[in-house]
């Protein structure tokens, strides 16, 4: 059943429309990776490991590519839209009252902003992972260096026990006892 343009609405109806048309709007109108979609720091590339900790504690970024998906599918959908709008203009007009030509193009407008901003989103994302993997990198070649094993020596002292090594017996753990026997040449010849 379609209602003609000048029909009447309940009075319930007005309050509900005033709310949820904009709610429902929100999506339509979102350049999320634009917004929200933040990227590393500026030169973070020639940057050095104290620098790029400060750089992560300072500025930290965004880098999930969820924001950048949904513009992108929100960009589809405009694009989708905006062809709708011109494959049948003059029902479009009779239901909206609107100029076809004019909210079709707005429609791809959009479409163009929201695909600038899943690029630029996109982008942000790569970046920012990009600087997660070097800070990680910078983070372990710093603790590589630092590792050592002299505090064992601190709490565990070797015993001297007064005896030069030369006249102590050799212990050998049993898997040496087994050297002889498993250290020739393996091969499948009948001399073996």
């Amino acid at each position: 059943m379609r209602y003609p343009p000048t029909a009447r609405w309940p009075k319930w109806i007005k309050p509900i429309r005033a709310i949820l048309t904009p709610l429902l709007l929100i999506p339509f109108f979102s350049g999320c990776s634009l917004l929200f979609a933040n990227g590393p720091a500026p030169g973070w590339q020639n940057a050095n490991a104290q620098d790029l900790e400060t750089m992560a504690l300072t500025q930290p970024c965004t880098n999930s590519k969820i924001l950048p998906i949904i513009d992108g599918v929100l960009s589809g959908l405009n694009a989708v839209y905006g062809i709708a709008i011109f494959s049948d203009k003059d029902d479009f007009e009779w239901k909206t009252d609107l100029n076809a030509n004019f909210a079709g193009s707005m429609a791809f407008v959009w479409t163009g902003i929201l695909g600038f901003s899943t690029h630029k989103g996109n982008n942000h994302a790569n970046d920012c992972r990009a600087f997660g993997a070097r800070l990680l990198e910078e983070r372990r070649a710093d603790t590589g260096a630092q590792a050592t094993y002299n505090w064992l020596d601190e709490f565990s002292p070797v015993l001297d026990l007064g005896v030069a090594s030369q006249d102590m017996p050799a212990i050998t753990p049993p898997v040496w006892g087994f050297r002889s026997v498993f250290s020739g040449p393996i091969s499948n010849s009948p001399e073996q």
